[in-house]
C-alpha cells in the first residue's frame, strides 16, 4: 500500500445496505450470525463474495437465485438488532488462511 492511498474502512456498527457482508463476521458471534442466516435462508456466511460485496449488491445478486432474494435493509436491520446482542467472542477473529477454509469445508466436524 502506498503511503497516499487511504487505509481500508474497518467493520463498524451499524451496519448500512453498503456495508460489506462480511463485516457481520467481525461484529457478530458466528454462531448467533450462523443461526440468523440459517432461519433465512442466507449463505452469506464465509463466502469469499463476501468479502467484497456489500448487502445492496448481494440482494441484487441473489435476487433470481436459487435460495431467492432478500431485502437488504431488512436483513442489515435484523443484524444489527442481532450484534447487540450477540457480539463476536474473542476467539472467533483468529484469521484464516485459504488453505484452512478449504481444510475447515473438507474436514468439516460433525453439524449441530
Amino acid at each position: 500500500m502506498a503511503d497516499d492511498e487511504p487505509l481500508p474502512e474497518e467493520p463498524k456498527l451499524p451496519l448500512t445496505v453498503d456495508s460489506p457482508i462480511a463485516w457481520a463476521e467481525f461484529l457478530i458471534d458466528h454462531e448467533a450470525l450462523r443461526a440468523f442466516y440459517k432461519d433465512r435462508n442466507i449463505h452469506c456466511f464465509d463466502c469469499c463474495a463476501a468479502e467484497a460485496e456489500t448487502f445492496a449488491e448481494g440482494a441484487k445478486v441473489h435476487e433470481g437465485g436459487p435460495y431467492g432474494g432478500f431485502d437488504a435493509q431488512k436483513l442489515v436491520d435484523g443484524l444489527n438488532e442481532l450484534a447487540k446482542q450477540h457480539p463476536v467472542k474473542e476467539a472467533d477473529l483468529q484469521p484464516r488462511s485459504l488453505l484452512r477454509r478449504v481444510a475447515d469445508l473438507l474436514f468439516a466436524g460433525p453439524k449441530k
